[in-house]
């Protein structure tokens, strides 16, 4: 039939209407759409946006969100999508996200998020960690989401509100609106505190009109590398677009003074997410100003702390900075700090917050010339409405301090000598209810009744203490206060004033009558307030602390006292403890009256409790451990010791060792043994020497290992709980510390030492003249009192015993342990001090219960160890919430030749990426087994042996309600979780659970193979697809496979086959998947002769099978030979006409009405068969849309005259098994086209012949890829005219499949082609989807056979390291022919 050209009257009616139709649905669309985003204007609601991709949507309400398209489901690639968010003119916008997921490409090159103002770009984002919040410096902000071609993920979800410009240090902690002549900006915390990672810090400074501003750095200290955290300063007036750039700064050089054109700037400061260092301060005034130096900083007026019209003037503090300070929060300092302070000055400031706020003052730094507790002409003084703070000075720093109204006064003088650093202090406007979280004591109450304790009561309250109570009754109610416990240290003998001190006020205004202040033991009266507040302030001081107090409140005090919960006991305090069943009788008898000073040696071993506590000091850098203090042995496991000795290298177990059996340090010794540390235990309420106090000087040190007693090595007793030594009780002390007694080059003895020391008494040891207030209650004074008498016990004993004896015959107990004594170890009136041990007797036992209780204990409840046959655990609180910080740990093990069954009945546990919140980590002896976090159960697991290990942690952050499993003893024999098991014999089979089809999620399956008699067992996989490594290299679903002795052959994840060999008669195959990707899985088989085939189950029969296909005699010779020398299919020369005479050009009807387009390519191997690409077929599947098209050259077809034959489609076979674009995935990228008639062969039509199954070509070898595709490499893609042709280079799979390449997206069902260097990039474009990649056969060199399916490739053709990629023809021949013969049965008429 002749072609017709021309559209008949009803045609063109039905095409008219089509149109009408067509214009009339995009209006209805246009007005839907417009009506939509109308209704989103300014009406103060919540908004939930569109998905902003294609159309932008505006976003004009006070608060709202949107999300990336299709959230929570995965995103889709190639988008391109925004959001303008636009509030009121006199508000700025705050936006966080509420979940972040998108592809991590580190330098986001990928898909990413970019937050845009009219200043500029503010950031963008990718990866899995939520971005800060952010406040935008203006009333709009733009955000666009833009995604590849590649990868997606589940996408984002952000949440945006108008807000007070006042509020944007309150919400990111830095930045805001600063206004005024003059002010400063830091970083927070600068310069005591590093600045955060991943932060957007924005500045706008307005100065007066007419002036400019000048912005000098006083302080510049940013990370070096790269400029990745950086300070960009902007012009503040914007086109709506950009603001011009005045400097990009980075490093810690301090940058020169920067000059806006106007009176506004902008400082942007923005830090990435892994380093980060001090940051910086800078100073602004108008540039009419005095120049600013480097050395002084100034405190900022900002609109952040608007003031009422009736504030007073700013008053200048006397320190360069305003005095009277309001707002919500600040910072003061001394003048010219961090340098030394000026002479003679006077500084002061009133502080004040709005009224229902109490100020914190926070005191950061403290270098002020004087003593604490004894401060002269230089000090910081600070009084709120009524009392004193207190008066500071030294080095150490004050407690917080909180006021007790929304008023506080801070003072600084100094005198005209001296000067020191001065101070730097912040502070803040907080709740009454904060005070006890604030101060770490004190509190806030509105209940009519309740309890008022010191802290760590009963046990002695700690030293530089400020606490403050705060109760606040409902009006017309009263308070009474009842002391029942009081104990403080006693009013000053000097000056008869407290020291430590209990005050009270009726009520919290600056006028309250006081009570006090109280010390001593003698109870304070019983106060009765006559309003509803009641305040109580307790003070401490530096030295003496004693019990403290405790007192308890009533509106009504009819009512019986209230009564506290009891403390709650700790699951270790019946854990009895195994002491020494003998102790403290040495078997070599020790020599008595020598002396250690100046003083004979010890006999040796006759102490032989005796510990050389050895340290290896870092400016060492290979092991070698010099003596540094003594110790006591008391228990098998546990030496007792000073916690002073470990104010350095106290949590580095590795740098310490325990030596016991020594006499002389210079040599090796006959029963010497030294123990490695596995924990060091000091005493928690030790502060020195943060501190200045040496109270609670005793540690504890858990030794790596037993000690059996032996000759040279036997136990110290412990004394009965708190017995004292009565006065004069001579007692020895020994040890190798300094016995030339010169304190300015002290020598530690080669050799041990002892001496005999009396007990000073207590009331004698704390007198003035002795060691005062610097003794206590838990310590024992020993020494002489006569100078011609002195001994005592030097630097080098630190730590060392000090022993006595009930009688001569009765055991030696550890009375006490070496803490200090005076400079030069010997001095009138100043005997040694020790640690009495019987003070802490229940302390020693505590540590020693606790420890034993963690070693046998899961940290869950329970036991750790669990044996038998069945059991159960679970975390700690199941079915509630567990708690934050757990490590918990179960060791299960069952009769030997059992296996170990798991089995999670519940599970919910924080999700986090790789599993690093909480977790339950599983593992046997073998390897892991499995790391979870999900809110569904994992899947059984089964040991390869008789024990499995359970661990799990949680972070410090989200609790959720945990897991509880069970476990089982289990035949090998009987083990059935759908995987796995264990088997004996030469030969077997390896198959993936659910083979086929995807393997499941969070799976372990282990094969455990034994083979009598083998040499060696061999391994090998007939197919592998599983999911590829991460961009780490790291398999994430692997098969794993062990020797007979457990050590691993390696594992195998990705599409390569493995194939090893193992030696010995036995191996374990252990395959293991996570939650991210599943894929196809593996079938293979081991044996113990590698050229026996194990018989498989064969694949059922299919009635089609005996249908014989007629392939063609003649394939793969063309008529015309093609020209094979080197030319581009991308800006390349066009095929010789007629050369590849299987090419086909697959052309599809959009819609009925419209002529037959070239779409894809198409490979002729059969007269009445077309080879092609499943994904042409995944808009238009339907037969009859398309005709295949042989012996064309020029796409267009009246000009290929005669030779071209079109012919009709009657079926389209896709593989099952193509899944995309429903899922990212390419594979099984192959389809057959049935004609619908039979194709004649000609001059310029012939088959191309198909290659043998699973043949290969190496890399390097040279195919040729045609087609009609894009030759010019644009995004856009447009068709060829004529027939073009490329000569591409195999590259191998391993090297595609590298992160870098096409990674997890190319499989070994596929081939990849094309070359390395970018200037020889040649490639197949989009448009020759489904055509030839064929090769010239490896057997006969002549005949082309085709090798690949154009697949996909990089989006514009060209990329560097992205091949073409081409489906393997050679993967699917059995597919290929097996869907040929069951299309000829299903469609051939029954006989």
């Amino acid at each position: 039939m002749p072609l017709r050209f021309g559209l008949t009257s009803l045609e063109k009616s039905l095409i008219l209407l089509f149109v009408a139709m067509t214009a009339a649905c995009i209006g209805l669309v246009v007005v839907y759409a417009t009506g939509a985003n109308s209704s989103t204007g300014g009406n103060g609601g919540g908004i939930v946006s569109g998905s902003g991709c294609g159309t932008p949507v505006q976003l004009n309400g006070e608060m709202g969100e949107f999300s990336s398209e299709n959230y929570p489901s995965s995103y889709d690639n190639g988008k391109s999508c925004s959001w303008t968010i636009t509030v009121d003119s006199k508000k700025v916008i705050a936006l966080w996200f509420q979940d972040f997921s998108l592809e991590d490409s580190g330098t986001c090159s990928a898909d990413a998020l970019t937050l845009q103002d009219e200043i500029e770009i503010i950031g963008k984002y990718c990866g899995y960690s939520k971005p800060k919040p952010i406040v935008s410096l203006g009333s709009s902000l733009m955000v666009h989401f833009n995604t590849n071609d590649r990868n997606t993920d589940k996408g984002f979800k952000a949440v945006y509100r108008a807000v007070d410009p006042n509020t944007v240090n309150d919400i990111v902690g830095a930045g805001g609106f600063l206004q005024g002549d003059h002010g400063d900006l830091m970083t927070p915390g600068f310069p005591e505190k590093n600045y955060d990672n991943g932060v957007v810090y924005q500045w706008r400074i307005t100065v007066p009109h007419g002036e400019k501003v000048l912005l000098t750095f006083t302080a510049f200290d940013l990370v070096p590398d790269s400029c990745a955290d950086f300070v960009d300063v902007f012009e503040g007036r914007s086109d709506g677009v950009s603001a011009p750039k005045l400097g990009h700064f980075c490093g810690n050089k301090v940058p020169k003074p920067v000059l806006s054109s106007n009176n506004e700037m902008v400082v942007r400061f923005k830090s990435d997410s892994s380093h980060n260092a001090k940051g910086f301060s800078a100073v602004y005034t108008v540039a009419s100003a005095p120049a600013i130096t480097t050395t002084t900083t100034t405190k900022p007026i900002t609109t952040t702390n608007t003031r009422p019209s009736t504030t007073p003037e700013p008053t200048d503090s006397g320190c360069g900075s305003q005095g009277n300070l309001f707002g919500r929060k600040g910072e003061i300092h001394s003048l010219a700090f961090p340098n030394a302070y000026p002479a003679n000055l006077h500084c002061s400031w009133s502080i004040n917050v709005p009224e229902g706020f109490l100020v914190k003052l926070h005191i950061t730094d403290l270098a002020i010339v004087g003593e604490a507790g004894q401060c002269s002409q230089d000090k910081l003084t600070v009084t709120d409405s009524q009392q004193s703070l207190g008066t500071h000075c030294g080095f150490i720093l004050p407690p917080v301090l909180v006021s007790v109204s929304n008023e506080i006064a801070v003072n600084f003088q100094s005198d005209s000598r001296l000067a020191d650093r001065g101070f730097s202090a912040r502070w803040e406007a907080v709740y009454a209810e904060d005070i006890a979280e604030i101060q770490g004591c004190g509190g806030f109450s509105s209940e009519d009744s309740g309890v008022i304790k010191s802290d760590n009561w009963p046990m002695n309250y700690a030293p530089n203490r400020e606490c403050m109570w705060r109760v606040q009754v409902p009006e017309g109610k009263t308070i009474t206060l009842t002391f029942t416990h009081f104990d403080l240290e006693a009013a000053s003998i000097l000056f008869s004033s407290c020291l430590d001190n209990v005050v009270i006020y009726d009520g919290a205004h600056g006028t309250a009558k006081k009570y006090g202040p109280y010390c001593g033991d003698n109870l304070p009266p019983v106060i009765k307030t006559t309003g509803n507040v009641l305040v109580m302030r307790f003070h401490t001081d530096f030295f003496q602390e004693e019990k403290g107090f405790r007192a308890y409140w009533s509106t009504d005090p009819t009512l019986p006292a209230p009564t506290e919960a009891p403390v709650p006991p700790n699951p270790w305090d019946d854990i009895p403890i195994d002491w020494p069943e003998t102790c403290g009788r040495p078997k070599v008898p020790p020599m008595v009256n020598a002396r250690i000073v100046n003083g004979e040696q010890a006999k040796p071993h006759s102490w032989p409790w005796q510990v050389s506590m050895q340290v290896w000091p870092e400016s060492f850098p290979t092991p070698a451990f010099f003596h540094t203090c003594g110790g006591t042995l008391i228990h098998k496991n546990w030496v007792l010791t000073a916690a002073h000795c470990f104010i350095r290298y106290a949590d580095e177990m590795q740098r310490w060792q325990m030596c016991l059996g020594k006499h002389n340090l210079t040599q090796s010794e006959p029963g010497e043994q030294c123990y490695s540390v596995l924990g060091i235990y000091r005493h928690e309420s030790f502060k020195y020497p943060t501190v200045p106090s040496v109270e609670f000087d005793i540690a504890l040190v858990r030794l790596d290992g037993e000690v059996t007693p032996s000759e040279h090595i036997d136990f110290a007793c412990m004394p009965s709980v708190k017995e004292m030594l009565p006065g004069g009780k001579k007692c020895y002390a020994t040890g190798w510390g300094d016995e030339t007694g010169n304190s300015m080059a002290p020598k530690v003895a080669e050799s041990l030492n002892q001496v005999a020391l009396p007990v000073v008494p207590f009331d004698t040891c704390k007198r003035m003249d002795y060691w005062w207030f610097q003794v206590k209650p838990s310590m024992i004074c020993c020494g002489y009192t006569l100078p011609d008498e002195l001994k005592s016990v030097c630097q080098g004993d630190s730590g060392g015993p000090l022993v006595c004896q009930d009688n001569p015959s009765a055991p030696w107990e550890i009375h006490g342990i070496t803490s200090f004594g005076p400079v030069g170890c010997i001095m009138n009136k100043k005997p040694s001090v020790f640690t009495r041990s019987s003070a802490y007797t229940s302390w020693i036992e505590n540590i020693i219960r606790k420890d034993i209780y963690h070693l046998t204990s899961s940290g869950c409840g329970g036991l750790m160890d669990q044996t038998g046959t069945a059991g159960v655990l679970a975390s700690m609180n199941h079915p509630e919430t567990y708690e934050n910080g757990a490590q918990c740990r179960w060791n299960i093990r069952v009769p030997s030749g059992k296996r170990v069954h798991l089995h999670f009945e519940s599970f919910s546990l924080e999700e986090s990426q790789m599993c690093i919140s909480d977790s339950v980590s599983i593992s046997d002896h073998l390897s892991p087994l499995g790391t979870h976090c999900s809110a569904y159960p994992p899947a059984d697991v089964v040991s390869a042996g008789d024990a499995l290990t359970v661990l799990f942690s949680s972070n410090a952050r989200v609790v959720d309600t945990g897991f509880s499993a069970t476990w089982k003893a289990v035949n090998p024999t009987d083990i059935n979780i759908g995987c796995g098991g264990e088997f004996t014999g030469q030969q077997g089979e390896l198959v993936s659970p659910n083979w086929p089809n995807n393997y499941p999620k969070q799976t372990v399956c282990t094969w455990s193979i034994s083979s009598p008699s083998a040499k060696s067992l061999h391994i090998i996989f007939t197919h592998f697809e599983l999911q590829a490594v991460n961009v780490l290299g790291k398999c994430m679903d692997f098969v794993e496979v062990f020797d007979s002795a457990g050590k691993s052959q390696g594992q195998f994840c990705g599409f390569a086959l493995p194939k090893l060999a193992v030696a010995g008669d036995k191996a374990t195959v252990r395959f293991l998947t996570n939650d991210a990707r599943q894929e196809k899985g593996f079938r293979g088989y081991w044996t113990t002769d590698p050229s026996v085939f194990p018989t498989l189950p064969p694949l059922p029969p299919n009635p089609w099978d005996d249908v014989k296909i007629d392939w063609p005699a003649e394939c793969g010779t063309p008529a015309v030979a093609p020209v094979t020398l080197v030319m581009r299919v991308v800006n390349g020369m066009e095929a010789k006409p007629h050369s590849w005479p299987w090419q086909v050009s697959m052309q599809v009807k959009q819609l009925p009405f419209m002529p037959f387009q070239h779409v894809c390519g198409g490979s002729l191997i059969h007269e009445e068969w077309v080879l092609t690409a499943a994904h042409c077929f995944s808009q238009i599947s339907v037969p009859n849309s398309w005709q295949m098209c042989f012996g064309k050259h020029h796409i267009n077809s009246s000009m290929d005259g005669p030779t071209e034959v079109c012919v009709p489609v009657v079926a389209i076979i896709s593989h099952k098994d193509f899944v995309y674009p429903q899922i990212n995935d390419l594979a099984n990228d192959i389809a057959l086209v049935r004609l619908a008639k039979p194709v004649s062969m000609t001059r310029e039509i012939s088959p191309v012949c198909l290659p043998k199954p699973e043949s290969l070509m190496p890399a390097g070898h040279f195919c040729y890829v045609t087609g009609w595709g894009d030759e010019k490499g644009s995004t856009v893609p447009l068709v060829a005219k004529k027939l073009n042709q490329a000569p591409l280079p195999i590259v191998s799979y391993e090297t595609c499949s590298k992160p870098n390449y096409w990674w997890d997206s190319v499989r070994p069902s596929m081939v990849c082609a094309g070359y390395e260097s970018p200037d020889e990039l040649k490639s197949a474009c989009q448009g020759d989807s489904g055509g030839p990649f064929v090769c010239k056969s490896a057997d006969t060199g002549s005949l082309w056979e085709v090798h690949g399916v154009v697949s996909f490739g990089p989006r514009g053709c060209v990329v560097d390291k992205k091949p073409s990629v081409f489906t393997r023809v050679s993967a699917f021949n059995h597919w290929i022919e097996d869907n040929i013969k069951r299309y000829v049965y299903e469609n051939t008429p029954a006989a």
